[in-house]
């Protein structure tokens, strides 16, 4: 009985041993916000169906106008392709390292069906996909490219696409496929664009490109706001967090007396100093500015 039951205990451990593990859960993406890793700075998200409804012609030609800013690279050329099936966009940036190389994440949510990803990415320079569950695939960039070109796709089904700068690989990897807490940044589903911010991480390019300003919000650490469509054209939402009353109330005399300086400037600069108005409200500074249909032109 002994020996019969050591040897059935050898041949489970043994069964055991030679089983494989099961394999890690496929990726999925609650909202497309949870593909962002923690370690970017601004988050932004774009209704780009409002953008097309509220500004038309304009809106259209304003996103052109942002993917233009990206490197000249074939990958780029796709996501330029992709942004015209897309509905909301996310993209997420750290501060510039290199001079126009912004380490970057960007996610499409909308109908990629037509767009002949497989083919397209093969002609930039990436791999064959990698199938990861659930019908999500990895595609990982072959040749080497410039800090904030992708580097790295994933594509949810034909809904979701998640562009990955080389230098955020490893992190949007550890979110996406290990389960690693994703970015706390969440910007308002509302408006036609909405942003958060961590200050303190911007705080040193601010500074460099903007004293007056850095100085003026002293010590605010984070920033959220939003844009929102109105029948005389966009109306442009900012708060700024303070870790007092006082200190929003400094901030917000600061940037007061900024904005009558710049409402006396010639060109777009003077009119949209003009249509602001600053308040403090408890800890934070309210920025509100009125934009006419015509600004965007």
């Amino acid at each position: 009985m002994k020996r019969a039951l050591l040897l059935a205990l050898a041949l489970s451990a043994q069964s055991c041993a030679s089983r494989p593990p099961p394999p890690p859960p496929a990726p999925s993406l609650t909202s497309p916000a949870d593909a962002l890793p923690a370690d970017l700075d601004f988050v932004v998200r774009v209704d780009l169906e409002k953008v097309r409804a509220a500004l038309g012609p304009a809106g259209i030609e304003l996103m052109r106008r942002g993917t233009g800013a990206l490197p000249s690279d074939p990958g780029t050329a796709l996501v330029t392709q992709a942004l015209e099936r897309t509905t909301t966009a996310y993209l997420a940036l750290r501060p510039e390292l290199v001079p126009g190389e912004a380490d970057n994440v960007l996610v499409l949510s909308g109908r990629f069906d037509g767009l002949g990803l497989d083919k397209a990415l093969a002609s930039a320079g990436f791999a064959s996909p990698i199938d990861l569950g659930g019908d999500v695939r990895r595609f990982d960039r072959r040749t080497r490219v410039g800090r904030s070109a992708p580097a790295r796709v994933y594509a949810f089904r034909s809904e979701q696409l998640v562009f990955v700068s080389l230098a955020e690989v490893d992190s949007v990897e550890a979110v996406l496929e290990r389960g690693a807490p994703p970015s706390p940044l969440r910007p308002r589903e509302q408006g036609v664009l909405a942003f958060a911010a961590r200050l303190r991480a911007l705080r040193y390019g601010l500074a460099q490109r903007y004293p007056s300003l850095a100085r003026s919000i002293g010590d605010a650490a984070g920033l959220e706001g939003s844009v929102s469509a109105s029948p005389e054209g966009l109306v442009l939402d900012i708060s700024l967090e303070l870790p007092s009353e006082a200190g929003a109330q400094d901030a917000a005399e600061s940037l007061g007396r900024m904005q009558q300086a710049l409402s006396l400037a010639d060109g777009k600069l003077g009119v949209l100093a003009q249509g602001a108005h600053t308040e403090a409200v408890g800890r934070y500074v309210v920025v509100r500015v009125a934009l006419a249909r015509g600004f965007l032109q």
